[in-house]
């Protein structure tokens, strides 16, 4: 007749009454009644896998056992108490897949069955079962810097079969930790291509290998990146004061030397305002048109290398001023006889050249017709061409070598009056 332990164990008790010379010995997690008459299960072996294990035992026919009970150490822990990893509800059941371990490690396993009312059998001999090592990382990692805005990565295609994809991770120098940025797709896929960076940023680089089922290897060795720069500000730049209806720009070349693509000009009619784009060339000199005289322009100019990076404006900004309109003559008189007008008048702009007589004639109350008289070379003028009772105005322009007039005298107004 067989006889059932009926009593509750402690976890020490529980320690002595499992069965085997091994002190390794499992702890169960709740009070237990261990009834030695319980089949104890009878393992056929174990597969392993990096982080899973599986175990197979013979099938149990006694129709007490409810199911199992697995209990696990590894050997490296310094405290070798076997704990309850997992349970098993049914007497039929024959497997049980141990997952989340250690690559590269030894554990020691037993197993028990249980039964209703807490019943637990003995323990089963310990089973020794390593997990196999991590999958070795990617072993050629390589990086492409001076890149615009970018960085290529290249890497050996992982010859383990159970790759799936690669994980590339970035750091910068202001990240304290590592970023997953992209996920690349395929064991044989080996290049991706960082965009969108900062210009002259310093990045680092690594790759991590991931199995089928999810299993990320240690880290490749790390690529160092640094972007390609902005190219350095222009300097030198100048620009002139004393063009007709012009300004022209001057500055030094640009040290891109073979990598310079072109000029952008930006103006701006203030210093402090919007400097809008106005050309792009390759020389070191522009000429820029003016619609007025002495009309003041602000300009910069950034250099743009074959990659479409351009320089910074910079805080250094160029006024250039066109020539400005001649100083109005001054000293202006005039008189009106039968004869005629005579007028005469005196300069002191050594540019101005000739000058330019308005005759405004009027024609009624309100009506006026004006003419130009060009092309005179003396501080005086004499119009006989008058008509006695119509009233006249006279005003008197300086003009330059390029044909720039000063602003015009006020208006003398004369009327030989006939009675």
């Amino acid at each position: 007749m067989q006889r059932s332990l009926t009593y509750a164990l402690s976890i020490s008790l529980a320690l002595s009454l499992f069965t085997g010379c091994t002190p390794i010995q499992p702890t169960p997690e709740k009070k237990v009644t261990i009834d030695p008459t319980l089949p104890i299960p009878s393992l056929n072996g174990s597969i392993s896998d990096i982080q899973t294990i599986a175990f197979e035992w013979k099938a149990i026919s006694d129709p007490r056992v409810s199911g199992y009970n697995i209990y696990r150490a590894a050997a490296n822990e310094s405290n070798q108490t076997l704990t309850r990893v997992g349970t098993i509800d049914g007497r039929f059941a024959t497997h049980y897949v141990d997952e989340g371990l250690t690559p590269n490690t030894l554990y020691h396993y037993r197993f028990t069955t249980t039964a209703k009312e807490l019943l637990e059998s003995n323990g089963s001999e310990t089973i020794e079962a390593s997990t196999f090592p991590m999958i070795a990382p990617v072993s050629f990692f390589q990086s492409v810097g001076n890149m615009p805005r970018s960085a290529k990565l290249l890497w050996r295609p992982h010859p383990n079969t159970r790759i799936n994809s690669y994980v590339i991770e970035r750091l910068d120098v202001n990240d304290q930790e590592w970023s997953s940025i992209k996920t690349i797709e395929g064991r044989l896929n080996a290049e991706y291509i960082d965009t969108k960076l900062k210009d002259g940023q310093v990045y680092y680089y690594r790759v991590r290998a991931v199995t089928f089922d999810k299993l990320k290897t240690e880290p490749s060795e790390t690529a160092k990146v640094v972007t390609k720069p902005l190219p350095p500000e222009i300097k030198g730049v100048s620009a002139t004061t004393n063009l007709p209806k012009a300004i022209s720009l001057k500055w030094e070349p640009s040290s891109l030397g073979s990598d310079l693509s072109h000029y952008n000009i930006y103006r701006s009619t203030s210093s402090n305002g919007i400097y809008e784009y106005r050309v792009k060339l390759t020389e070191t000199t522009f000429t820029d048109t003016t619609k007025g005289d002495g009309e003041p322009f602000y300009y910069k100019v950034t250099a743009v290398d074959k990659d479409g990076l351009e320089s910074p404006m910079g805080s250094i900004i160029t006024q250039g001023v066109s020539l400005p309109k001649p100083h109005t003559p001054i000293a202006y008189d005039g008189r009106i006889g039968a004869s005629g007008v005579d007028l005469q008048w005196t300069s002191s702009d050594p540019r101005i050249i000739s000058y330019t007589v308005i005759k405004t004639t009027k024609t009624s109350w309100i009506g006026r017709e004006s003419i130009e008289i060009n092309n005179i070379k003396e501080t005086k003028f004499q119009d006989p061409n008058t008509t006695p009772n119509v009233g006249y105005i006279y005003q008197v322009m300086g003009v330059d070598k390029d044909g720039i007039r000063s602003l015009p005298t006020e208006g003398i107004e004369l009327m030989y009056e006939k009675k």
